[in-house]
């Protein structure tokens, strides 16, 4: 944290402690509150983002998301709010106990009951945004703050958009990883592209990768429009059926194919058991969009699914003649020894 900032008092009651975090939109600083005598988190607007409109509006739009969310318990509590000539402000509760990303990092998948603790508070918390008519648009495992007791807190509505104010609906912004495929095609983001975030985030949880991976952004965006994602059993099997199937009906590439609120995961999600005995989803295998400025259907699927017959026999044929090589070899060195 520079110097200037360091024990700097901000409207003659909250004195800096120290730097929490700095984004491309703003800067999070810890503070002590002089006339309470709690701490604090404080948002502060990057200078460039307020002489720009869409700086403005996200600032709006996020002091009023935190505002009428201030009763959930599962989003972080809004404080205060200041805007003064060139101080921008938004006071906020103290998280301190860490994010889910640092908890995903620490010890990777979750088990049936953490799933069910930390992903049914999120759906509560995004559950009552939408009613709301907040869309959060960037919900993401580094946005999940975690008290120190491990009560869950949603947070930065920093690009969020909101019924009648937002101007922003129509461009790509958010986390590629996490974003849904409306909002790669530049489509306007509804409550089902949150449910779509959060299904990217329970798949990882639950297997330990996401459905998704690409070393370039261009490659990963293209795999949340066309590719089918692999079922989680088959990465971890002792992820229960029925988990699996919320998981892809959340992340169907069409909105109307997945729920229809946060609270109807919730209530599937409190069903599932260890033990479940159910179908598999039949994960839908067309999706519509534009190509050349035509909207269209497309079939999805790996890029196995998409390899001519002839191309895909070989390669099994390969592959069967790897393994067969490989038995051959073991069973010599039996009969030799």
């Amino acid at each position: 944290m520079s110097d200037s900032l360091e024990n700097r008092i901000i409207a003659d009651r909250y004195k800096v402690i120290q730097e929490l975090g700095k984004g491309g939109m703003a800067t999070v600083l810890k503070a002590f509150d002089l006339a309470t005598g709690s701490i604090v988190a404080i948002k502060i607007l990057d200078a460039k983002f307020k002489e720009k409109e869409t700086g403005q509006e996200r600032f709006e739009v996020e002091k009023e998301a935190f505002a009428k969310l201030r009763e959930n318990p599962n989003v972080i509590k809004l404080f205060d709010v200041i805007q003064s000539g060139d101080e921008w402000y938004i006071i906020l509760e103290c998280i301190e106990g860490g994010t889910l990303k640092d908890k995903f990092l620490s010890f990777g998948t979750m088990t049936l009951n953490e799933i069910k603790y930390y992903f049914g508070a999120l759906c509560i918390a995004i559950d009552d945004a939408h009613k709301l008519g907040i869309v959060h648009r960037d919900i993401k495992p580094d946005n999940v703050l975690l008290t120190k007791s491990g009560e869950v807190k949603l947070g930065d509505f920093g690009i969020s958009i909101m019924e009648g104010v937002s101007k922003e609906e129509n461009k790509v912004v958010g986390t590629p990883r996490y974003m849904a495929p409306e909002v790669i095609t530049k489509k306007k983001p509804t409550p089902q592209s949150d449910i779509y975030s959060l299904g990217i985030m329970l798949y990882e949880f639950a297997t330990g990768v996401p459905p998704f991976l690409a070393s370039k952004t261009n490659d990963l965006t293209i795999s949340q429009v066309k590719e089918k994602p692999t079922p989680p059993t088959m990465i971890n099997p002792t992820v229960p059926q029925s988990l699996e199937n919320i998981i892809l009906k959340m992340i169907e590439k069409e909105p109307q194919n997945r729920y229809l609120s946060a609270r109807e995961v919730y209530d599937e999600l409190m069903q599932v058991r260890l033990t479940d005995n159910v179908k598999p989803y039949n994960y839908h295998l067309t999706t519509s969009f534009e190509v050349k400025g035509k909207e269209a259907r497309h079939k999805i699927g790996s890029h196995l699914d998409r390899l001519p017959l002839i191309t895909k026999t070989k390669y099994f044929i390969t592959i069967i003649a790897f393994l067969l090589l490989g038995l051959v070899g073991f069973l010599a060195a039996i009969l030799l020894s």
